[in-house]
């Protein structure tokens, strides 16, 4: 079924010429261009336009699968570059979108990967605050996921308070940057844990 709502939500693609069909976003057209990179001295960072097309297909996936949630598209650096919170997303929805994205950032890889490699409350509790001070995180659950163009991560995503952050995240990405790398299957719980399990 998730195969089939990522299929429709490709077939929603962006408006902009580089993201339709099959070809993938060219980096120089998703980055931050001439005086605005000149002016912050930092090129390899996810545009305002991109930024915005990744959040307007996790709204309609979103809207499509009947869920509300809130969105954050970060630089490398943390900082927002776009942000959208549905209406009657609680809170907790928007602070876990942000700390997903985050993660992501902290982690370079997708939010749900940090939650499977440390899977236990053992693995868990030494990296609590890890990131803290330099305003990254580790946070361990599933819906951030890195914006990487030709091999260079210039940004994350991170999607809170609905039932399938993840897909949503991997829809935007999908409508503003072209094809994206299918999403993995979910980890397969240790025995004793998970549903049925004690």
């Amino acid at each position: 079924m998730i195969r089939n709502v990522l299929a429709a939500a490709f077939v929603l693609v962006s408006t902009h010429a580089w993201a339709q069909g099959a070809t993938p976003a060219p980096l120089s057209k998703v980055t931050l261009s001439g005086d605005a990179a000149k002016r912050t001295m930092m090129k390899m960072q996810v545009n305002a336009e991109t930024a915005r097309a990744i959040v307007d297909g996790c709204i309609d996936y979103s809207k499509a699968n009947n869920q509300t949630v809130a969105i954050f598209v970060l630089a490398p650096n943390g900082d927002i570059v776009d942000a959208h919170s549905m209406d009657g997303v609680l809170p907790i929805g928007v602070e876990t979108g942000l700390l997903k994205a985050k993660t992501v950032l902290y982690a370079r890889s997708s939010s749900r990967a940090v939650a499977e490699r440390f899977s236990t409350v053992d693995g868990r509790v030494p990296r609590l605050d890890l990131g803290k001070a330099s305003g990254l995180a580790y946070y361990f659950v599933g819906g951030g996921l890195p914006i990487v163009v030709e091999d260079q991560l210039i940004g994350a995503v991170g999607v809170g308070g609905g039932n399938a952050d993840e897909p949503c995240a991997h829809a935007g990405l999908t409508k503003a940057l072209g094809p994206q790398p299918p999403l993995p299957p979910p980890a397969t719980p240790p025995a004793g844990r998970g549903r049925g399990g004690h």
